[in-house]
């Protein structure tokens, strides 16, 4: 059903826009939105067997943004050293560093405008709570390949493998 979803959005999205522009230009409404309907069908077939493909082994939520909280048995000082020395792995630049709350941007590359990943401590009674986001830069992106799922399983995996033996519990919010 999810994929499903991903085709009808980006048929929509893609689609829409374009045959109104064409028909409002052509003077040709009804002609205009058949046309965005075929281009439409054309761009949901590619852009969204791509983002299957950048999507594989990822599980069936297409969303660009994604949220992860785990618990972490460690001190909150250790796992932000442990976020600062992950983050340039994955391509990021910090552009705010506080003690609780961290905040980092990624390049813009030939898939993406980039993301912005947050990743929030709090202490908690066994350890620590990290809140792991990673959303677009840009508000209306639809779909980014499974980037920013990546980043965040990445950061999740470096903070659970090196600092507990074994990834967190991780429950998308």
């Amino acid at each position: 059903m999810q994929v499903v979803r991903l085709y009808l959005k980006l048929m929509f999205l893609t689609g829409l826009p374009f045959g109104l522009f064409t028909g409002l230009a052509s003077g040709q409404v009804q002609v205009g939105l058949v046309a965005g309907l075929f281009f439409g069908l054309a761009m949901s077939a590619v852009l969204g067997s791509i983002t299957l493909y950048g999507h594989r082994g990822l599980g069936g939520d297409f969303s660009p943004r994604v949220t992860s909280v785990v618990r972490v048995p460690a001190d909150s000082a250790v796992i932000h050293r442990r976020v600062l020395e992950v983050l340039p792995a994955l391509r990021a630049r910090v552009v705010a560093d506080d003690s609780g709350h961290v905040v980092a941007r990624t390049r813009v590359d030939m898939r993406t405008w980039g993301e912005r990943i947050t990743v929030d401590l709090r202490p908690s009674t066994d350890g620590t709570e990290v809140t792991v986001r990673s959303v677009p830069r840009v508000r209306w992106t639809l779909i980014d390949y499974g980037r920013g799922r990546r980043n965040v399983e990445a950061l999740v995996r470096a903070l659970g493998a090196d600092l507990t033996g074994g990834v967190g519990t991780t429950r998308p919010v």
